[in-house]
């Protein structure tokens, strides 16, 4: 049995088209590299799992409830969307997240 370990999570709503979707996480992911690079570098380009939210308000509930948890996240506002909240990216090992499916 391996130890379990830390992941990539990054939250997506699923009210955007899926390329978008992809887009969006991206640009997550990418922020987080700017915002905790030492972090960043421990997850060394390991697992990310994609997962989604139902809609805006879902991803703010979601963005607050992980900062309450004093959890490392990044959030990403999507400039072409006046700044609507798109995707949130947090290196954690995941039991917060039980519960979300992937975003698929």
């Amino acid at each position: 049995m391996s130890t379990p370990h830390p992941r990539m999570y990054v939250l997506v709503r699923l009210d955007l088209d899926a390329t978008y979707r992809c887009v969006q996480g991206s640009h997550a992911l990418a922020q987080y590299a700017i915002d905790h690079p030492p972090l960043f570098k421990v997850w060394d380009n390991s697992t990310i799992v994609f997962l989604g939210v139902r809609n805006l308000l879902d991803l703010k509930m979601w963005e607050m409830n992980l900062i309450q948890k004093g959890k490392m996240i990044s959030s990403y506002r999507e400039p072409d969307q006046d700044g609507q909240l798109t995707a949130i990216a947090c290196f954690d090992m995941g039991d917060i997240f039980k519960g979300l499916k992937t975003a698929g």
